[in-house]
């Protein structure tokens, strides 16, 4: 069994004396301090539950209402309306309807021919205690929450630029490795890579291996060398200071919503990276406008927000040039899905 606590250790430790452009940047600091901090007073198994969780890597639907808070302000809608139904008043405001529009929206989006995709058939796995676990879809059981669904929609858009279905995944600042869930549970043949800081190292390596086993999953652990190259056969975990390393090419590229965390040489210097790895396509899920900007260095916000045009320019000057672009209604937030595609 791999040892959480001691990859955590390690990889703050190489952290802290790797290049700069590595390290989190101004707006990750907190997030880094809290989480580290939950993981270590709550627990892994409830990850998904984590207090911070909703603010830096697990989004949620709705407003926040529990279902405490529900049944009250039903009692209170029934004075209003003796009518009031108690199942379409909790999914009017428990996130429902947003839940299952981006769904629908993403099986129309989907193009099952350049891509055959089974949306229906999977969901979310409970590994991690979530608290947000959405169903209903037509044609299956799958339940998911909103991370899950984002990912959908930047992969429908993928899905009608490709020229047949991908089968290898790169991604930069994955998360709790959803995507890697994603298109690993229709494919068992398909290959992800997650580059990341700690502690979102750690918890999508503990997902991902308790999703898909120990023998599948390459993780940060005392077997991986600390200089070197490093070969991912199947699916694999790693710090984001160690992409140099990293011995393999990939179909697709994918970023979704940390670019627009990261100042621009950052992530100018990511795509080069990337772009080195043999890529084909690239997808960006991003702000339009960027983060909002810190005051001065230490405030919450980016010092230098990266917008989504800015990360257009930067995959342009390194051979992919953008193929599709998509605001409402694939995505109804400040994000914009951009496609790109090598030259």
């Amino acid at each position: 069994m791999t040892g959480w606590a001691e990859l955590t250790r390690r990889s703050l430790d190489e952290l802290r004396t790797t290049d700069e452009t590595y390290r989190p940047t101004n707006f990750w600091g907190p997030g880094v301090d809290r989480l580290l901090s939950e993981m270590e007073t709550i627990g892994l198994e409830k990850f998904k539950s984590w207090p911070s969780a909703p603010i830096w890597f697990y989004p949620m639907y709705g407003d926040g209402w529990t279902e405490a808070t529900l049944a009250k302000a039903l009692q209170s809608a029934k004075q209003v309306n003796p009518r009031a139904n108690q199942g379409y008043f909790y999914n009017s405001l428990n996130g429902w309807f947003e839940a299952r529009r981006d769904f629908d929206v993403a099986m129309m989006a989907w193009d099952q021919h350049r891509w055959p995709f089974d949306i229906g058939g999977h969901g979310e796995s409970k590994v991690g205690s979530p608290w947000q676990a959405f169903g209903g879809v037509p044609g299956g059981s799958a339940q998911f929450g909103r991370a899950y669904a984002n990912y959908l929609l930047l992969l429908a858009a993928l899905s009608r630029h490709v020229d047949r279905p991908p089968t290898s995944f790169l991604e930069i600042g994955g998360g709790f490795g959803v995507l890697g869930e994603i298109v690993r549970t229709r494919d068992p043949q398909a290959r992800y890579v997650d580059l990341d800081i700690p502690p979102l190292l750690t918890v999508a390596s503990y997902y991902l291996t308790e999703l898909f086993g120990a023998d599948s999953v390459i993780v940060y652990d005392p077997q991986t060398a600390a200089r070197g190259p490093i070969s991912v056969p199947e699916c694999g975990v790693l710090p984001n200071f160690r992409i140099e390393d990293l011995d393999a090419q990939f179909d697709v590229f994918v970023n979704s919503f940390s670019f627009q965390e990261m100042e621009p040489p950052v992530v100018d210097h990511y795509i080069g990276q990337v772009c080195d790895k043999g890529i084909t396509y690239a997808v960006s899920l991003n702000s339009r406008e960027g983060k909002p900007k810190a005051a001065q260095a230490g405030d919450w916000g980016a010092l230098d927000p990266v917008k989504s045009a800015d990360i257009i320019d930067m995959f342009d000057r390194h051979g992919l040039e953008l193929v599709g672009q998509y605001d409402t209604p694939l995505v109804r937030s400040a994000g914009q899905v951009n496609v790109f595609r090598r030259r």
